[in-house]
């Protein structure tokens, strides 16, 4: 749970802080994948895949939204 923890004080501190929902939608992504790399790096038995940034989700999220 402390990662839950980190992800949804930084969220707060994002939100409070007057950032754009572009800003806050980056920030909170890559806290999860900083989250998931530091849970692959504790446990190696977990399947952990290349890591992707948010420009290429963002594209492929719009890809499959445009398709359906």
């Amino acid at each position: 749970m402390p990662g839950f923890f980190r992800v949804y004080c930084l969220a707060i501190i994002v939100l409070t802080a007057g950032c754009g929902s572009e800003i806050a939608k980056r920030t909170a992504y890559e806290t999860l994948q900083n989250v998931h790399q530091q849970e692959c790096m504790k446990n190696p038995s977990l399947d952990c895949e290349k890591r992707e940034n948010y420009d290429e989700y963002e594209r492929k999220r719009k890809n499959l939204e445009s398709s359906e």
